[in-house]
């Protein structure tokens, strides 16, 4: 080392001292913050649904090991009186996928599976398009969205529930989904994989995933109100029920309602919880798989494997002007960011009638949990950005102001499409109505199965054999085009339906298409081609 000589070394001494005593101030100013008080967070509360039309909310939060916060606003249902707990049990959605990867854990732990197994290993009936990727597909890989495929490939075989779509059916679909990112390039979201990943368990245990989870989790963790699998009849009671905007009315979703047997999604967004036993999941988290009763339900080195970056996200620029983020990552089930400083391990969760978001700051031995029974996953961010930088020493920003502008653009964008639908109902010119006996039969496509177009009253209607909340009528608009409108107007997913004929003007396939660019509900996907009968 070169003789800085002591004059120089002094001042290379001192300024050390500074930044480390600098370091010291923050880190103490961070563990001093005394986060939000009840008062603010009822006001808070209170604000979002309100703004968001969010009938009721749960809010925890955890510090240092201690429940600082656990309580419940608004009502579990519009036009009845009951309020929300922290008892209430909600849909978790994707908040759902830290438990599968956690199950999976405990497996690796017992030296029943590996990280880097080859899923054919584990389920040989496991198929991807092509024959290499069937062979080096690893359960991490199921578990990072890096598989290559569209985001939310498939997503059909999993909602609108409920469904009688089968695992295996999962499976089985995942071999027609050709790649269209490089493998291991890139996140993009997948909840097939995830589901593959909850197989696993009974392939190699012989226990199913709900099961397994609430046996080997949730009951060892104390968490007496949140199922994997069925749940028991006495304990359907309490529940908060799934709103949702439909035409421009707040209504309960009724086929979004909790159901006591678990759905072909829950391995990737299935398990229904309470606030409560949610800040016991919290707490094992932050304590590395501990619960706090002391019982370990994985191990240290899971831990850090779970929360480990496996696959890069994109950083944005409102990320970096708004929370000083330099790096987002996909770990196991969960996502992982630094946020002005701190590293935070969180993940969010959204289905129709439902919103959830789990955030937790290992440094400040913070968690914080928000569940609602609505559909606005702005009233869900806004509330838990508010509360987590409230215990970081920052300059706290009103997330709601900063949000109105966007939204109120949204909300436009949504009036405008259900006028442009009605409109074109209104358009329709009955003179060129084809026949409609040139497309009434029987369709097929490859994944998602069958489905018919028949004749109902005079109107052509389609049905989907295995999702039968996909039943509407079809209107004609030009040509062989069609706009089809489903029956359960809460799915806010109109499409259009185009059949294609052969020289001899037969029909031989339908191909479909979502009205809305925005939707939700990917119909390009399918390429349903007439069956002959």
């Amino acid at each position: 080392m070169k003789y800085l000589g002591i004059n120089r070394y002094r001042r290379w001494l001192n300024g050390l001292l500074c930044l480390l005593l600098t370091l010291w101030v923050s880190a103490g100013s961070a563990q001093q913050r005394e986060g939000i008080s009840e008062t603010a967070l009822a006001e808070l509360a209170g604000h979002a649904m309100s703004e968001f039309n969010v009938p009721g909310m749960a809010i925890g939060v955890v510090r240092s090991d201690n429940i600082l916060i656990s309580e419940g606003f608004g009502v579990r249902e519009i036009g009845k009186p009951e309020t929300v707990d922290a008892k209430t049990m909600f849909k978790i959605a994707s908040v759902s996928k830290a438990f599968t990867t956690a199950a999976l854990a405990v497996l690796v732990d017992e030296a029943q599976l590996s990280w880097d197994g080859a899923v054919v290993d584990y389920i040989p009936g496991f198929r991807m398009s092509d024959p290499w990727l069937t062979a080096n597909f690893t359960v991490t890989d199921l578990l990072t969205h890096r598989g290559g495929l569209k985001s939310h490939v498939g997503d059909l075989l999993l909602w609108p529930e409920p469904n009688l779509f089968t695992a295996e059916d999962v499976i089985h679909a995942l071999r027609y989904f050709e790649p269209v990112h490089g493998f291991r390039t890139g996140y993009h979201y997948d909840n097939l994989t995830y589901i593959v990943a909850g197989e696993i368990i009974p392939h190699v245990t012989g226990v199913a995933w709900g099961d397994f989870v609430d046996g080997r989790i949730m009951r060892p963790a104390g968490m007496q109100r949140c199922f994997a699998g069925e749940i028991p009849k006495k304990q359907m009671r309490n529940l908060a029920s799934p709103h949702a905007m439909v035409e421009g009315e707040l209504a309960i979703v009724e086929r979004s309602r909790i159901s006591r047997q678990p759905p072909v999604s829950a391995a990737a967004g299935g398990i229904v919880c309470s606030l409560e036993d949610m800040l016991t999941w919290v707490r094992t988290q932050l304590n590395r798989g501990t619960t706090p009763a002391g019982v370990q339900l994985f191990s240290l080195t899971q831990s850090k494997e779970m929360w480990k970056p496996h696959i890069n996200m994109g950083v944005t620029d409102s990320d970096v002007k708004g929370s000083g983020t330099h790096f987002k990552a996909y770990g196991l089930g969960w996502r992982l960011a630094d946020v002005h400083g701190f590293m935070e391990v969180s993940h969010t969760g959204g289905l129709t009638g439902y919103r959830a978001q789990v955030v937790l700051v290992p440094e400040l031995e913070l968690g914080v949990v928000v569940l609602t029974n609505g559909s606005s996953s702005a009233a869900r961010n806004d509330v838990t950005k508010s509360i987590v930088r409230s215990f970081m020493p920052v300059k706290q920003v009103d997330w709601f102001q900063l949000r109105r502008d966007k939204y109120a653009a949204a909300q436009k964008d949504t009036d405008t499409h259900a006028e442009t639908v009605e409109a074109v109902k209104e358009a329709q010119a009955s003179c060129c109505i084809p026949d409609p006996a040139l497309f009434t039969g029987l369709y097929r496509d490859p994944w998602f199965g069958e489905a018919t177009i028949g004749m109902v009253e005079d109107k052509l209607v389609f049905s989907a054999a295995k999702s039968p909340r996909f039943t509407g009528s079809l209107h004609h608009h030009d040509g062989n085009r069609f706009l089809l409108r489903w029956t359960d107007r809460s799915l806010d997913a109109d499409a259009w339906v185009t059949f294609e004929q052969d020289a001899d003007g037969s029909t031989v396939s339908m191909s479909m298409l979502e009205v809305s660019e925005d939707g939700d509900w990917d119909f390009k996907d399918l390429a349903f081609m007439k069956v002959e009968q």
